[in-house]
């Protein structure tokens, strides 16, 4: 499978930005009148048993078809294992190109310098794309908490921001974590269960200290959208609008399921709408 796919990882020192959002601002209509609208797809927990490849029906996706690939983690059985497999992932998802965002997740384990390697991003990144801004997470640093400088780089996101929208990629669905709807969910929705441990849902401190900034963003008019990857054994889809019109997703695969789904988005000047679509529909 590696012959048919493999193809060398271009060195582009184009780093994602780890703290500062000055340098990000990368994509802008620059005619507030006219309609600008764009197709993402969300992918997540791709991986097989082996490491040897992806879910099968991933390489019959056409990935031109939409304007930036969105990854949720657990892209292989151990992404990082050797430089043939993290080739393979680069040949299938393009991961150095700018409009492919990565959350790592549990089976993605690597150091900050070989992931900036791999993507020519960090680990948490920011990225504003057509009054989108993306925002993207390591939930496996400090097992489930956003703490320290990612901690910081994420209240400095927020404090600044001026979209219309905000799209948070988690690999963990933190946010579930003592919320007294999302929280007796984590057991029979996500593939972690509940508990301590490096592939868990840890306890966290989103309700108590993240949640927060988000509120505050949203309170000045910018939708919320905060999607989790770390599902597809027990469901392929989760959903939930909080009380604050804050909107909670999740979406994996599982290879041995046949009712996978991915979630699908428009940006239409920087209002989004989603579904989420099985695989299926995406093979011709």
């Amino acid at each position: 499978m590696y012959a048919e796919l493999r193809i060398l990882i271009v060195s582009v020192f184009i780093l994602g930005c780890s703290g500062k959002t000055s340098n990000s601002e990368d994509s802008v209509n620059e005619n507030p009148t006219a309609i600008v609208s764009e197709n993402y797809i969300y992918l997540s927990h791709t991986r097989l048993d082996t490491n040897d490849g992806v879910y099968s029906k991933i390489y019959d996706i056409n990935f031109d078809d939409f304007d930036m690939t969105l990854l949720g983690g657990d892209l292989a059985e151990e992404s990082f294992e050797n430089n043939d497999i993290t080739a393979h992932l680069n040949a299938v998802f393009d991961l150095t190109n700018k409009n492919t965002l990565w959350s790592i997740g549990n089976h993605d384990r690597t150091t900050d310098q070989r992931f900036r390697e791999v993507t020519n991003k960090n680990k948490y990144h920011f990225r504003n794309k057509n009054d989108i801004a993306f925002i993207t997470l390591d939930s496996q640093d400090s097992l489930s908490s956003i703490v320290g400088a990612q901690k910081e780089f994420l209240f400095g996101v927020l404090d600044t921001v001026s979209s219309k929208s905000i799209v948070v990629l988690s690999h963990k669905l933190i946010f579930m974590n003592e919320h007294p709807f999302m929280d007796p969910l984590i057991n029979t929705v996500c593939n972690g269960k509940k508990g301590d441990c490096y592939y868990c849902h840890n306890d966290n401190n989103f309700q108590s200290e993240i949640y927060p900034k988000f509120l505050d963003a949203k309170n000045r008019g910018i939708d919320i959208y905060f999607i989790g990857g770390d599902l597809g054994y027990k469901t392929s889809t989760f959903e939930y609008i909080d009380t604050n019109d804050i909107t909670f997703l999740g979406n994996g695969i599982w290879y041995l399921n046949e009712d996978n789904q991915v979630l699908l988005l428009n940006n239409t000047n920087g209002l989004l709408t989603y579904n989420f679509a099985p695989i299926d529909t995406l093979i011709n």
